[in-house]
């Protein structure tokens, strides 16, 4: 894996947990963007890191463009945002049922890659159905 081309490294290596990597996409690798060498190197890290902080390896997939309003500080207006969006769905476990309770959906500007941990994001609830 370490050895793959390009094309072949269109996956995203991160940490997985409750580490300081963890946040704001600081322990986020893409594959096809890194050179080979540094490619290399985080594979190694997330091998060399087990157990103790585990990594996930996972495809990358590019978020779709999408449009939304947001609020413009400068203007006090609402105004329409191009952007990419990250939907999370967190669950309820009562009494041994696991229900759906919402989804929070993450949006960023559509020039960013990752969609994690930065100011200019905008986070909001979604109701489940």
């Amino acid at each position: 894996m370490k050895r793959f081309g390009s094309r072949e490294r269109e996956l995203v290596v991160k940490i997985s947990g409750w580490s300081e990597k963890s946040w704001g996409s600081r322990g986020v690798k893409i594959g096809h963007d890194l050179p080979q060498d540094e490619w290399a190197e985080a594979i190694d890290e997330a091998l060399d890191s087990y157990p103790g902080n585990p990594y996930l390896l996972q495809r990358f997939h590019r978020a779709r463009v999408l449009t939304h309003p947001r609020h413009d500080q400068a203007s006090g207006r609402i105004v329409p945002m191009q952007c990419r969006a990250r939907l999370c769905p967190y669950y309820f476990a009562h009494h041994g049922e696991v229900t759906l309770g919402g989804v929070l959906a993450t949006i960023v500007p559509a020039d960013k890659k990752l969609l994690h941990g930065m100011r200019d994001g905008v986070m909001i609830p979604c109701k489940a159905r």
